[in-house]
């Protein structure tokens, strides 16, 4: 790996910006896909949903969900991720947050240009089980939790200072030690943005945890994840 690329790793995010692109491996194909796994406020979380929510959290890592170790913690941040997706998507939806047909238009046509051909896009949909018309839905899903989280939480204006920037720095190299770490001049920028999204990050959790706290949340399956 070239060595300022781990600079600019961020982690899953419980709703993260491109959550809804087509990587990973489709899951709702699976016998048992339509099984509730867990319920928030009544709406289900199907096994298919938890399945390809492992998938991702798997792929970011650089892992396979279904050959390590830590299969079982990939079903804990999943469902996880997924009981917050819901949680915001419900406090959205009384918030009257929508996303109109021209924002999902330009972030369908900005997912569409990732693709070489026309031909690459509709296989990558077919390799997911996915339609486009799905795949519209969670990209709207996506634009209303993003629009809600800004109206709420303000994560626009987190910002990074020269104190925080050099200890995420540190922290870094620390745990790079022994390999030959990018001086901070050079990395400042992608360090920055390593601290305003961890920052931005924090802000969510802490909110989900609040919706949490007050929602009705039940797992129906066995997981270390405690349910509220």
């Amino acid at each position: 790996m070239n060595k300022t690329a781990v600079w600019v790793a961020v982690g899953i995010v419980v709703v993260g910006a491109g959550w809804y692109l087509i990587s990973g491996h489709a899951g709702n194909g699976a016998a048992g896909a339509n099984d509730t796994v867990a319920t928030v406020n009544g709406t289900a979380i199907t096994r298919g949903q938890l399945t390809q929510a492992e998938s991702q959290i798997a792929s970011g890592q650089g892992l396979s969900a279904t050959s390590t170790a830590a299969q079982a913690q990939f079903q804990s941040d999943a469902l996880d991720m997924l009981i917050g997706q819901t949680l915001l998507g419900q406090a959205a939806a009384q918030a009257g947050i929508t996303a109109s047909s021209t924002e999902v238009d330009a972030q369908l046509a900005a997912t569409k240009a990732q693709f070489s051909t026309p031909s690459a896009y509709e296989a990558a949909l077919a390799a997911q089980g996915m339609t486009e018309d799905i795949l519209r839905e969670k990209i709207s899903q996506n634009l209303v939790l993003n629009a809600y989280l800004e109206q709420k939480l303000n994560l626009s204006t987190a910002t990074a200072t020269p104190a925080e920037i050099k200890a995420a720095y540190d922290q870094v190299a620390a745990q790079q030690s022994g390999t030959s770490t990018p001086p901070l001049a050079r990395v400042r920028d992608q360090v920055a943005q390593m601290v305003v999204q961890q920052k931005q990050q924090d802000s969510i959790s802490a909110y989900v945890a609040q919706l949490r706290a007050a929602a009705d949340v039940r797992i129906l399956i066995a997981t270390s994840t405690p349910a509220v």
